[in-house]
């Protein structure tokens, strides 16, 4: 009677020892997202406090428009973003602090 309770001592202590490291593990996971998180977190916020601003213009990169505002606006010391929109018709142009 003894020997078949010891079994089920020895296997229930096998399976703790092996929840508890996989639950250190875990641990360890959970570290390192938030590490990551963080650091994410501080690159974004950085990204958003350099931006200045966006205008919506129409046309394209070889367009005078384009290509006044943008001259002026890095003459200026700021840089900037450009994303296409509305099928290549207008640009939007993300003003950005100069990252230098």
């Amino acid at each position: 009677m003894m020997d078949k309770r010891d079994k089920k001592i020895r296997r229930l202590e096998d399976e703790r020892n092996q929840l508890m490291a996989e639950n250190q593990e875990l641990k360890y996971i959970i570290n390192d997202i938030q590490s990551v998180n963080d650091i994410m977190r501080e690159d974004i916020e950085k990204e958003c406090a350099a931006e200045c601003g966006c205008i919506v213009i129409e046309g394209s990169r070889t367009s005078a428009a384009y290509q006044d505002l943008v001259g002026i606006l890095l003459a200026n010391n700021y840089s900037v973003e450009v994303i296409p929109m509305d099928e290549r018709r207008k640009l939007k142009i993300i003003i950005k602090e100069s990252e230098v």
